[in-house]
């Protein structure tokens, strides 16, 4: 009996990371609890800076890992890896994202279905990742970052 074949498609062109830093914005930033949940959807909230977002914000990439060095005077980690193109997987929630369609952030570190086009408000950002998968039964899509 032969076992079916999965696709597993992430990480690939993913490198190299870019270092970023932590937001210091109450439960936007990221830690070592995050990479372990992989609730690691981020977006650009300043100068080389990355955060979770709010809801329905532009996704940027995913978080790979966090230093264990800490701001001085804080347990917010210094900085960060950030994977910017390539496969990345994600946690969904609702809205679920679909295959051929554009993600966003939650704002808790996973991928919704993308706003249409009709909801971005005017000087909105377009949005950014295609689902090349997707698996309900564990939560998780496939998004290709560029």
């Amino acid at each position: 009996m032969s076992t079916p074949y999965t696709v597993t498609n992430e990480g690939i062109g993913g490198g190299p990371f870019l270092t970023m830093t932590v937001t210091d914005t109450a439960d936007k930033g990221f830690d070592q609890d995050d990479v372990d949940a992989n609730t690691l959807a981020c977006v650009i909230s300043d100068n080389n800076e990355v955060s979770k977002g709010t809801s329905g914000n532009k996704l940027f990439g995913k978080v790979v890992w966090v230093s264990t060095d800490m701001v001085p005077g804080t347990s917010r980690p210094a900085t960060c890896a950030v994977q910017a193109r390539g496969v990345a997987r994600f946690l969904i929630s609702t809205p679920a994202p679909e295959v051929n369609g554009m993600v966003e952030v939650n704002g808790a570190g996973r991928v919704i279905k993308s706003s249409t086009a009709t909801d971005i408000p005017a000087g909105g950002q377009l949005t950014r990742g295609q689902v090349i998968g997707v698996d309900t039964n564990l939560g998780i899509c496939d998004v290709w970052l560029g």
